[in-house]
């Protein structure tokens, strides 16, 4: 299939300039234009994403609604996205929905109404019904990272329980009993799958989870990591090791444990979920299970994009593999917490 690099490999110019001639953005010079559709029509690109959208009166622009754009771990998926769009000649739109419902709804109308080609979307909370309507009418939607399972969309996401399970077994096998639990208040498939691989891997080894050692209000951001170090670690038996759902809770327990004059890993180790880019230059660096952040955006993209070229396989729910990154966060237990000022 011809993409807008070939087009702009035969007229001698850059991607982004086929992308203005093409959709006339911004002023490019006549000999250029000239040579860009003489490239279009030798490559028969008319016959791609740009004469179909025209003939369904819609736009070369697909969204892209996630929750969080200053979490990392968005970023990066996010980034996965852009490039596979934009070797097809789409141009992403990022939508914030700041984790809500209501917001993510409102783009997802906005969305539609500006024609655009397709959505990808990190679902907020349980968007079942909103999205059903949608894909109803033969709209292009994919769902990405957390699971909807009663919408018919294509799905891709990681193996959080499998990823859970792996960071537990981890703690284990380095001599830990006393686990803590920094998870997520909203009831999130990706939460739950985390939650129940943690779980498994805990009665497993023949280890109580110790409700004292589950905090409920984590929200993804490191503020609630060292919130919940706080509240562990003033128990009169505090944890060996605490297990934080994402990285950026985990760099709030760092904070806390810096703060505390807390030796990570001798008096405490913390382990992470996501492996975003930063964790390997923590002080210490910080273990955590992997997810194949870009792959899932190219992924995704690539799926959105066949349907939008009218591929009508039956629906994919692809779950790509995590992988334990052992840095210097985590160690064998050492001694007892109970000794050092909270």
């Amino acid at each position: 299939m011809t993409t807008i690099k070939d087009v702009a490999e035969k007229a001698h110019v850059s991607i982004a300039t086929v992308s203005r001639v093409l959709n006339n953005t911004r002023y490019v010079s006549p000999e250029i234009a000239v040579r860009v559709h003489q490239a279009v029509e030798e490559l028969h690109y008319e016959h791609n994403a740009l004469a179909r959208n025209l003939r369904r009166n819609q736009s070369l622009t697909l969204g892209v609604i996630i929750p969080d754009s200053n979490n990392p771990f968005f970023a990066e998926v996010t980034r996965g996205v852009e490039d596979a769009c934009f070797d097809q000649g789409y141009v992403v739109v990022l939508c914030n929905t700041s984790e809500s419902t209501e917001k993510a709804a409102s783009y997802l109308t906005t969305l539609y109404q500006h024609r655009a080609a397709g959505i990808i979307i990190v679902s907020p909370g349980d968007m079942t019904d909103e999205l059903q309507a949608y894909l109803d009418k033969g709209y292009p939607i994919v769902v990405v990272d957390r699971p909807l399972p009663r919408v018919a969309a294509d799905m891709v996401v990681s193996d959080n329980y499998g990823g859970a399970r792996m960071a537990v077994q981890h703690l284990v096998e380095l001599g830990h009993k006393r686990i803590a639990f920094i998870i997520n208040q909203e009831p999130l498939e990706t939460v739950k799958s985390r939650w129940q691989g943690a779980q498994d891997a805990m009665s497993e080894a023949g280890l109580p989870i110790d409700p004292d050692l589950i905090y409920h209000q984590g929200d993804f951001l490191p503020d609630s990591g060292y919130k919940a170090a706080h509240q562990f670690l003033r128990l009169s038996t505090p944890p060996s090791a605490i297990f934080a759902f994402n990285d950026l809770m985990a760099f709030g327990v760092l904070s806390f444990a810096y703060d505390r004059h807390i030796r990570i890993p001798e008096d405490l180790s913390i382990i992470g979920f996501d492996d975003i880019a930063i964790s390997a230059y923590a002080v210490p660096s910080l273990t955590t299970i992997a997810q194949p952040k870009y792959e899932l955006g190219q992924k995704v993209a690539e799926i959105l994009l066949k349907r939008i070229q009218g591929d009508d396989a039956p629906i994919l729910h692809l779950t790509l593999p995590t992988e334990l990154i052992v840095r210097k966060s985590t160690a064998a237990p050492a001694r007892l917490l109970r000794n050092i000022k909270i």
